[in-house]
C-alpha cells in the first residue's frame, strides 16, 4: 500500500483525491486553524480497476500517450494523464478536464509509472505510482493534451532526459 502525506491547500488535496487510483491511499495532515473542517485520518479509494489495454502488459515504446479513467477523452470529473516516454523515462501531466493540472516525471517499468508529482502551487514534490492497468489508453491526443505536455516537458525534462 502506498501513502502520500499532504500538507497543501484544500484544492490540492481535492485534486490529488480525484487523481488517486484504486490502490492508492492518502494520509491527511493534522488540521490547521484555517482548515478546521479537515480531520486527520486515512481515506482509501475503493474503485475497481479498469480493464488493461493490451500494450500495458508488454510495456510502452517511445512516444506520446494519453490514459484516462474513462475510455472517452475530456469527460468531466474523470482523471487523465498525458506523457512522453523515452527509453523508459517519462515526463507529463495529470489533469481533470476544465481544471488545474500537475506535472510529473519519472520512470516506467512495464505496467507501472514511478513518478515524482510536482505541486503546481508550491512546487513541492511527492512520489506517486500509477498502475497503467487501472486506466484506459486513449489514442486521440488533443491539442490541449499536447499543451499540458509541452508545459510539463519544458519545466521538468532536465530532471529526466538531461541527466
Amino acid at each position: 500500500m502506498t501513502y502520500l502525506i499532504l500538507t497543501g491547500s484544500l484544492e490540492a488535496i481535492a485534486i490529488v483525491l480525484a487523481l488517486s487510483p484504486g490502490n492508492f491511499s492518502i494520509a491527511f495532515p493534522a488540521p490547521r486553524a484555517q482548515n478546521s473542517e479537515i480531520t486527520s485520518g486515512v481515506f482509501r479509494s475503493q474503485s475497481p480497476p479498469n480493464p488493461a489495454p493490451d500494450t500495458a502488459s508488454t510495456g510502452l515504446a517511445d512516444g506520446i500517450y494519453l490514459y484516462g479513467q474513462s475510455s472517452k477523452p475530456e469527460e468531466i470529473k474523470q482523471e487523465y494523464f498525458v506523457f512522453e516516454m523515452r527509453q523508459s523515462k517519462v515526463v507529463g501531466g495529470f489533469y481533470l478536464p476544465r481544471s488545474a493540472f500537475y506535472c510529473f516525471y519519472g520512470t516506467s517499468d512495464r505496467t507501472q509509472l514511478n513518478l515524482i508529482v510536482v505541486d503546481t502551487y508550491d512546487g513541492s514534490r511527492s512520489p506517486y505510482s500509477v498502475n497503467l492497468q487501472q486506466y484506459y489508453r486513449i489514442s486521440a491526443v488533443s491539442d490541449n493534451d499536447r499543451r499540458i505536455l509541452g508545459i510539463c516537458k519544458e519545466a521538468h525534462q532536465q530532471q529526466v532526459w538531461e541527466k
